[in-house]
Formats: C-alpha cells, structure tokens, sequence
C-alpha cells in the first residue's frame, strides 16, 4: 500500500485532516474485512513512496514488496498511471485486484483525464475521496463501467456519520457482471484448439479453447474483441518488450490475453501471465514409415551384423587350424614335400560351413588330429548352415523393413531432420543439456506449409503434432490425406506440456478465468469438445491414418517372386565381376613378369659377348 507524501502536505483545516485521516484507514481496512479505530496503530503494512523523484525502482520495489492497494493525491494521479505498465511488466509478482484510492487535491489534473487514462482499463477498483470542507462532508466515487464519469457510492458527513455507520460497499465485485466490457483476446486459426470464422456471435467460434472464452464472456457477460494473426502464430517476444503472433499482441498490450495452443513457456512467463493449465498436451513426431529392404539383401537379412561378424571369425580361425594342422602333419612324411595349399583348406572350411561334401583323404593325412578337426567343424557348419536356411526361408516369405522409428533415441540416431512451420514447437525444450535433446534442437527446422508439404511427398522430414488429451491430435494442414499414409507416429512423446492462456501481467480478470478453468476441466466437458472439433473441421481420412499408422495388416505367407532371388543373382553378379577383374589383373601381372624375365635374358647375354 502506497501512500504518496503530496497527501501529508495538505494544507486543509486541522479538524477536517485529522477526520479524512480517520476515513482513510477505514477505506483501507475495510478491504481487508474489519476496521481499525484511528487512535489505534494501523494493523498493515504501509510504505511511502515519493514519486516527485521519477524513479520507477521506488515503486518497482513497493509492488515487490506486495503493495496492491495506493493511495495517490490527485496531484500525482497522472504521475502513477504513466508509471503503471511500465513498472508492473517490469516487476516479477504479480497481484490481479489493484485498487487505488484518489485523494481530491488543489491540483490541476482533471478528474476526466485520470479516469480515461489507459492504465484505468486494468483496474476495476477505483475509489475517489472528494473532500467538501466547506460542507463538513467527504464525497466517495467510484468509475461508472459503461462510461469514462465518475459516480458517487457515499457521503460522508463528519458531524452525522461514523465509518462504521456507512452501509455501502466501497469496492463492490464487479467481475460478476462485466456489462458488455471487451475483453481483447488473440488468436490464429490453430485446430482443434481455437476456429474462429467470424465476430457476429459466439456460434463462429469453435475449438477447445475458443469455447473456453466463449463461456467465460457467458458467465461474465462480456464480449470478444478478436485479433486474427495468421501469419504470426504463436509469434515471439523480443528483449524491447515488441513481438508479434500472439504472444507479441499480449506483451504490446495491442491484446489484453493470448489462447491457442500455449505452453508454460518460461521465457515468457518472464514478460506476461500465466492462466491454470487449460489441458495437458504431448509432443512427438510422425515419422516416414519404414519401406521394404532391398531384394539384393536377402542373402545376408537372415544374420544380424554380429552373427555374420562372428561366422567369418569362425571360418577365419579354422582355416588357421586347418592350415596349421595340414603343415605340421606334413612334417611327418620325410618323403613328401612340407607345401600345404592355403587355398584348399579354406574352401574346404568354406564347403563344411554351407553345408557341402568335403573330400577327407585318410590315405593321405591318416592322423587323429585331421579327424577331430574336420569332425568338430562338420557339426558347426551343420548348426550354422540349418539355422542360416531357416532364416532365409522366413526371409523370403516373410517380408522385413527397414528399423522404425520408435523412440526419441532412435529420432536423434537416425539424425533426420524434423520440423514445422514454426518455432514455438522446441520453446520447452531450448533449455535442455541432454545430448539427445541437444541433438533434436539442431535438427529441428521451420518451413512454410508449401515446402513442407513437398517434403512430405519425398519422404524427407519428420513432422511435430500433438497428441491431445482425448485420444485425437493436432496435425497441420500440410499433411494431406495424399501424404499421410507414407508416416507413422512415434511411439514415444519428445515432451509433454500444459496449455495455459497468456495474458498481460496488470489483467484484472485472470482469477475469475483459472476458476472457471478449473471448473470445465473437472467437469470433462472438453472431451466432448474435442471430438465435436475434430469431427467437424479436422479431416478424418488424416486422423485415422495418423491413429492407425502402427497397426500392419498380416499378409500371410506369399508366393516366391523373382524379386525374391535378386540377392542370389547380385551376388552371382559380384563373384563373376571380381572373377573378371582378378582374371585381367591376373593376366596383366603375367605379362608384365614375362616382359621383365626377358629384359632380364637379354641383358645377360648382352654383357657375355662383350
């Protein structure tokens, strides 16, 4: 509470002063709901704050401090209201029933102007102390609602009446009837949350939160004063306090409150107010579905990378064992040369581990060691080449796809690009230091709704939707019934949020919106809102692709196509194209020798003749 020192330097007759003083702490504690006699000590806090200065921290710190009720001489009215947004945007509390009590001075500002200056709009409680000392009375007024005048709630006669004999309220609760006031409200056209096709009358709009306010000016009897932003958006806030969208319509005051689909952001609940949460939201991504492997992988699908990794080690070290074994044996036949064909025993590893004959000499290598060897091999290659059929029968009659997409980990890994037509969609997130965040931040991108609609075609993005709370969600317009069969949602949300309303921080009507916040979210009633919404306006063909994008029809077994033995002819393919080029180089490398073997002659007999 404010008491500006213009009003202890009042120069009025002593017995008139000392009766005002004692109506002014009945003004002030009657808000509070009991009185205090003026020969007792004032049971609240009070600070005085000298505006004369023009420092906005003086009355920057008193509204820290919890001062929601001044009292202002008439003389520094004007002062104060000049000072009122800009202190109040400013300050980090935030108090939605101010009241401030003018004093009636000698001072030239008009009673007119003070009542039409701006900063009146976001006070509802105003009070007027006109002071008559030539009738021994003090006139008490209040703002009419419907007009910039002044009209008069009491008088009060020092010789006749007692502040407690005063059976008028002096801060009546005008926020049960608003009487047709505007309240200011932006917006875009954002489904299902707020649809707005007109001004006429409450049936143009439509949405979950639309239909909020529309209830809210029912219940209050006010009317909608709507600001479209299309462009915009949700918009941003810039460090001058301008913006644009939604949110820079609020904090520009160019819109007392912002509804569509807001989160609990905090860099802008540092410039504006906050309502209850109005629903709960997730945020997750449809992703390109899967496509069929390639037919050329059938031949190595039926192995995972380490199985494979682990088959050819296996191959590798018996054919050491092999060739080592076959050379030590060697050693034992004096007769017979020590040279072991390297090439031999790895393609008679080779034939044991798919499942071919091998040609055992026993005549030849007549050792137990060779038996052991080639036996424990035999039942390896056996296990390995059944399981290896087994799975290449699944394989081509089973069809496989490529790894979904399932989880915000998988989103970062596969580092694709994801985005949307704005930025509002990783404001919640901005702050974060988890590298898988981190990751997703940077490959988030903005795009008008054309180009992320061609990207949609080709398959390149992921796109951001919201999941809401009744099973439906809010997808952009750019994904068509033509490209939403080719995506499927993620089975896991990035983040969750709460939808809030934003409003400037001095507006007098946030507590009567979060009751009846509160109100319609625990009747349920928005559940019947949102499919009224999304039944009506959103396409369906979209809805039940995007819901359904995770359930696969079983095709059943399928015939063998020859699609299916394009992994057998690509590596028949290979094997003969690197027997092409081994033959050449082969060939090249022979001729090569024999041209050196003959300079090589050549020379030699050169130097015996001479």
């Amino acid at each position: 509470m404010n008491i500006s020192r213009e009003l202890l330097e009042l120069t009025q007759r002593e017995i008139f002063l000392f009766e005002l003083n004692q109506l002014l702490l009945w003004i002030c504690t009657s808000s509070v709901g009991h009185w205090a006699a003026a020969t007792e000590q004032f049971p609240h806090p009070v600070m005085v704050v000298n505006l004369s200065c023009n420092e906005p921290n003086v009355l920057l710190e008193a509204i820290e401090n919890g001062c929601q009720t001044f009292i202002l001489a008439q003389s520094t009215a004007i002062t104060f209201l000049d000072q009122f947004h800009y202190v109040h945007d400013r300050a980090t509390v935030r108090y939605f029933q101010k009241r401030i009590i003018f004093i009636q001075d000698d001072a030239s500002e008009n009673e007119r102007t003070i009542v039409e200056h701006s900063a009146v709009r976001d006070v509802m409680d105003l009070l007027l102390v006109r002071p008559q000392p030539d009738h021994n009375r003090v006139d008490l007024l209040t703002k009419e609602f419907e007009t910039d005048d002044w009209m008069v709630l009491e008088r009060y006669n020092s010789t006749s009446t007692t502040p407690a004999s005063l059976g008028v309220n002096l801060f009546p609760n005008r926020r049960t009837n608003l009487r047709g006031r505007y309240v200011r409200l932006a917006m875009f056209n954002y489904e299902p949350y707020t649809l707005w096709n007109g001004v006429e009358s409450s049936d143009d709009a439509n949405g979950t939160e639309s239909r909020l306010f529309i209830e809210f000016c029912a219940k209050l009897n006010c009317s909608l004063e709507i600001s479209l932003d299309e462009a915009g958006e949700w918009g941003q806030i810039y460090d001058n306090r301008t913006g644009d969208g939604i949110i820079g319509a609020v904090v520009e005051r160019r819109a007392d409150i912002g509804v569509g689909a807001l989160y609990s952001w905090y860099h802008e609940f540092m410039f504006l107010t906050l309502s209850k949460p109005i629903s709960r939201t997730g945020v997750t991504c449809i992703v390109p579905k899967p496509l069929p492997l390639s037919s050329w992988m059938i031949g190595i699908l039926p192995f995972s990378t380490i199985l494979w990794l682990a088959v050819l080690t296996t191959i590798l070290v018996s054919t050491v064992f092999e060739v080592l074994i076959s050379y030590v044996t060697q050693k034992f036949k004096a007769s017979e040369s020590n040279r072991v064909d390297v090439c031999e025993s790895m393609m008679g590893v080779i034939s044991i581990f798919i499942l071919q004959a091998v040609l055992l000499r026993t005549i030849r290598n007549p050792f137990s060691s060779q038996m052991i060897l080639i036996g424990s091999l035999l039942i390896v290659g056996l296990m390995i080449g059944n399981a290896y059929s087994g799975g290449l029968a699944s394989v081509m009659t089973v069809p496989r796809y490529e790894k979904s997409i399932d989880t915000v980990q998988d989103l970062a890994d596969r580092n694709l690009r994801w985005g949307s037509t704005h930025d509002a969609w990783i404001f919640s997130i901005q702050l974060a230091t988890q590298p898988t965040i981190v990751k997703l931040l940077n490959n988030f991108v903005t795009n008008p709704k054309d180009v992320l609609h061609e990207e949609a075609k080709h398959r390149n993005l992921a796109y951001s939707i919201e999941r809401l709370p009744y099973g439906h969600y809010a997808i952009g317009d750019y994904i068509t019934d033509e490209v939403s069969n080719n995506y499927e949602i993620m089975l896991e949300d990035i983040y969750w949020e709460n939808c809030v309303a934003m409003a400037t921080k001095t507006w007098p009507l946030m507590n009567e919106l979060d009751e009846l916040t509160l109100v319609i979210f625990q009747s349920g009633i928005q559940r019947y809102w949102e499919l009224k919404v999304v039944t009506k306006f959103a396409d369906n063909k979209v809805q039940h692709a995007i819901s359904t994008s995770r359930h696969f029809d079983n095709p059943g077994p399928i015939p063998l196509q020859p699609s299916h033995l394009l992994g057998a002819f690509f590596l028949l393919a290979v094997g003969l194209g690197s027997g092409l080029v081994c033959i050449l180089l082969e060939l090249l490398w022979h001729r090569l020798s024999a041209r050196q073997r003959a300079m090589n002659q050549h020379g030699g007999v050169d130097h015996w003749e001479e």
